[in-house]
């Protein structure tokens, strides 16, 4: 007996998952050159779940054996990629490479590679969903019960007891090798994701019967340029918005793939989604404290404030206090207006003449209301000075002056005239 477990029900959460059977049985076409290599001795099962050094049994199904194997015996695998294996006679040399020589292909479609539960193996592949290898780097995130106990994980690939894990590999490894009469429990607790908001590159396959035209796709997809299919491994050209190709999804957002042509009689149809399955980045996961699908609230801080160059916050309401101040919303613009008040700028309200203070200063103030001889117009106003009910000018005019027509000019002298003076208007020296 090798393993007990009910499937998850639908709405299963993505990360939680009941791992697939340890001890599997995998089918191949002994038959097949292009799966019995006798010449590099390698044996193609796609996405096989079989590690170096473990201990197998063969099986011809029924038909010929492959030359250099014996129906019924234990081997050991050499894995030599994901699609690859070799078989040895026993663990050392497949630890060192030593493969069977194999010189001829079988009979028969269904021989068989098992993996059990023997005292032997220790070692074994973390899937779930029927072949999809668990994304694991802590033992931690495994649920493992052997006969009904709970096991301690181990950040080892040499665990003292209960089990460790080789995460690269997605493998689980027993301290002790279960025997046949175990049965083993187990749940991937979490997934690991690389990106806050990752999702699956999903792979739907469909075979054509020569009539029908639209596939139902497993996920619904912005548009064409989100897959990438293939008809018998020929990559197909998508339609665009002037040229019309070999297929299309119906609407934005469609999960229905239309060809233009229905694909032939047992013609393999593959779909590979593309579109963005997780972030470049693992350093962004949360934004203001939340996860998930997020959206601006209005008490979130996205307005930047800043005076002189130098930042002072950022804000999400601004509270204009004067009266009168109005604003207006139009789309994502705010125009605002800002009435006077409280000392501020603004509009007068009635006629004036020059300009009207409520304070001390009367026109206009040099420095301080607290100087007693610089009221009025002061050191400003040089050349012209009032001071204690006497207007008072410079003894020499220093540059070149003009006095207009229908303009009286007026000096105190004596009165040095340093450049030209031109009067068209009235002029008088006292």
């Amino acid at each position: 007996m090798a393993y007990l477990g009910n499937r998850a029900a639908t709405g299963e959460n993505n990360s939680f998952k009941i791992l697939d059977d340890l001890a599997f049985t995998t089918t191949f076409n002994g038959a097949s050159a292009s799966v019995v290599n006798h010449t590099a001795d390698t044996i193609t099962i796609n996405n096989h779940r079989f590690l170096t050094g473990s201990r197998v049994t063969y099986s011809n199904g029924g038909g010929g054996n492959i030359t250099g194997l014996t129906n019924g015996t234990v081997y050991f695998t050499i894995k030599v990629d994901r699609n690859t294996i070799k078989l040895a006679t026993n663990a050392s040399n497949a630890n060192s490479g030593t493969a069977i020589n194999i010189t001829g292909t079988g009979t028969g479609t269904s021989h068989t590679l098992s993996v059990a539960f023997d005292g032997v193996n220790t070692k074994f592949v973390a899937t779930h969903s029927s072949g999809t290898k668990a994304q694991i780097t802590r033992a931690a995130q495994l649920f493992i019960s052997h006969n009904g106990v709970i096991q301690r994980p181990h950040d080892s690939t040499s665990p003292s007891n209960g089990y460790g894990i080789d995460g690269p590999n997605s493998t689980i490894i027993f301290a002790a090798a279960p025997a046949s009469t175990d049965v083993i429990f187990g749940n991937l607790v979490a997934n690991n994701f690389p990106t806050f908001d990752i999702t699956d590159n999903k792979v739907d396959t469909f075979t054509g019967d020569g009539s029908t035209t639209t596939f139902t796709l497993s996920r619904a997809v912005v548009d064409n340029n989100n897959i990438l299919v293939a008809l018998d491994g020929v990559v197909q050209y998508p339609s665009d918005n002037t040229t019309t190709r070999a297929y299309s999804v119906t609407g934005t957002g469609s999960n229905s793939l239309v060809f233009e042509t229905a694909p032939g009689n047992t013609v393999s149809i593959h779909v590979r989604h593309i579109g963005f399955a997780g972030a470049s980045t693992a350093s962004v996961t949360s934004v203001f404290g939340r996860s998930g699908g997020i959206e601006l609230i209005d008490s979130d801080p996205v307005v930047g404030i800043q005076s002189g160059g130098t930042g002072i916050g950022t804000v999400r309401v601004l509270n204009f206090v004067g009266a009168g101040n109005t604003f207006k919303k139009t789309g994502n613009v705010i125009d605002i207006s800002i009435a006077g008040g409280g000392g501020g700028a603004g509009a007068f309200t009635t006629s004036i003449t020059g300009i009207q203070t409520t304070s001390q200063t009367v026109g206009i103030g040099t420095t301080s209301v607290d100087d007693a001889d610089l009221q009025g117009i002061g050191n400003s106003a040089r050349g012209l000075y009032i001071s204690n009910g006497m207007i008072l000018h410079d003894n020499a005019i220093n540059g070149n002056h003009y006095i207009g027509t229908s303009i009286n000019g007026l000096m105190a002298g004596p009165v040095s005239v340093n450049g030209v003076l031109n009067v068209d208007g009235n002029f008088v020296v006292v």
